[in-house]
């Protein structure tokens, strides 16, 4: 990707996230133009539960930091141990799906909206959370990304991390992608409107490698059909 025209792209990404917030969970939760055959379905839960049983089995508590939590579903399960999250949007839209889904819960998350890329943590936390996320940051900037994830962390925090395998059956409902080696891809919203965003499959090695500069060790798992996921340990 040309470095000039990455703001634009990051600028009609962000658009892209605030204008999806209300239908957002219709591609999680396997509804509407995301829902695929009864099996495809149960498989698509069924590994969604295998990353509940993971998530569940991670200390993922104390003061826990969370980029880009959407609407919740993560947040939630975060708010249920943890003693603070601080969870940090770039779009409002997700942040208010968000704090309704919590309802009271929401009373230990404190909301940030900010530019993930712009961000600089004020202090160290116990834990960090990003679901989705690390598919939508430039190979470019995925040093400093990960720099920053590890400015965040006290020595010993764990990460957790969880995104999409690469071109899995049911997902590509709402993108167009040209070229299997280009950074970009089309989305499209219920109401037709298209927008180009960054969407990387980082092989795991990438994802180590680029981690362990960072001074985070990480381990890359997959479930069998879904889904990547990372569990990191600042060092």
């Amino acid at each position: 990707m040309r470095r000039e025209s990455e703001e634009s792209i990051l600028d009609s990404q962000q658009t892209y996230y605030r204008a999806r917030a209300d239908e957002y969970d219709e591609w999680w939760e396997r509804r509407g133009r995301y829902a695929q055959d009864p099996e495809a379905n149960d498989q698509w839960r069924q590994e969604i539960s295998e990353l509940r049983e993971l998530f569940d089995s991670l200390s993922l508590d104390g003061d826990v930091i969370e980029l880009a939590p959407g609407t919740g579903y993560w947040t939630e399960l975060l708010a249920e141990r943890a003693r603070s999250v601080t969870a940090i949007d770039g779009a409002p839209e997700m942040i208010a799906c968000n704090r309704a889904r919590l309802g009271r819960k929401a009373e230990v998350v404190t909301y940030l909206q900010q530019d993930i890329f712009d961000w600089v943590p004020p202090r160290r936390f116990d834990a960090m959370v990003f679901c989705f996320w690390i598919s939508h940051v430039p190979r470019r900037r995925l040093p400093k990304f990960l720099a920053t994830c590890r400015a965040a962390l006290n020595t010993g925090a764990h990460l957790f991390f969880v995104d999409n395998l690469r071109e899995q059956p049911g997902f590509s409902v709402d993108e167009v992608r040209s070229d299997s080696r280009s950074e970009l891809t089309q989305r499209r919203l219920n109401d037709g409107r298209e927008f180009t965003i960054v969407k990387n499959f980082y092989d795991p090695e990438e994802l180590r490698d680029a981690a362990l500069s960072a001074e985070i060790q990480l381990e890359v798992g997959h479930t069998s059909t879904y889904f990547q996921y990372g569990i990191g340990q600042a060092i």
